[in-house]
């Protein structure tokens, strides 16, 4: 194992490590390092791979390292987009789309540009220090993840609204997820 490798909870089987380490990878890894780091053998962490991909979690993804796996962004974005409707409700939503604006907003002061794309034009100016290039690139991450947070906020106020318009339960329990019996 690595040494990164986390010491796993005795009562986590093999299918929830695998599930783990699989789910929590931004980069694309083989069946073999994913193995590795949930400590299980190369033929069980394939097999849970593959159900996974069946199952729409996982993209497949060829390498020169062979057959990759990484997360499916559309799956993924569904997942959060649930569970922040499941979570919140639309004022603690709305709020936090306002607390996100307003962060970029500073950021567009403090920077004195218009956009991320602006942000990123001028990491290249040449009265920059290098701190001030460093601070400026750990800005455009986290106007990148503000941005794909903050559309994950707007679909989930969607959902909730289109489920309260439909009259249908927005607790999201167990009997919302079956669908009516005709006749």
């Amino acid at each position: 194992m690595s040494e990164t490798t986390p010491r796993w909870p005795d009562k986590m089987d093999a299918a929830e490590r695998v599930r783990h380490v699989a789910l929590t990878r931004t980069n694309p890894q083989n069946a073999g390092w994913v193995a590795t780091e949930a400590n299980v053998s190369r033929d069980t962490a394939a097999k849970y791979l593959s159900r996974m991909l069946d199952q729409g979690d996982l993209k497949a993804v060829e390498t020169t390292e062979g057959t990759c796996y990484a997360p499916d962004p559309v799956t993924q974005l569904l997942r959060d987009v649930r569970e922040l409707a499941e979570a919140h409700t639309l004022g603690e939503l709305t709020r936090e789309l306002n607390a996100i604006s307003d962060e970029i907003d500073t950021w567009k002061d403090d920077y004195e540009v218009e956009s991320l794309a602006d942000l990123r034009h001028s990491i290249g100016r040449d009265d920059l220090t290098s701190e001030d290039r460093r601070e400026r690139l750990e800005c455009i991450e986290e106007w990148e993840y503000n941005r794909e947070y903050r559309e994950a906020i707007q679909l989930a106020i969607s959902l909730k609204s289109s489920l309260a318009t439909l009259g249908t339960d927005t607790s999201f329990d167990d009997s919302s997820a079956t669908l009516p019996q005709e006749g």
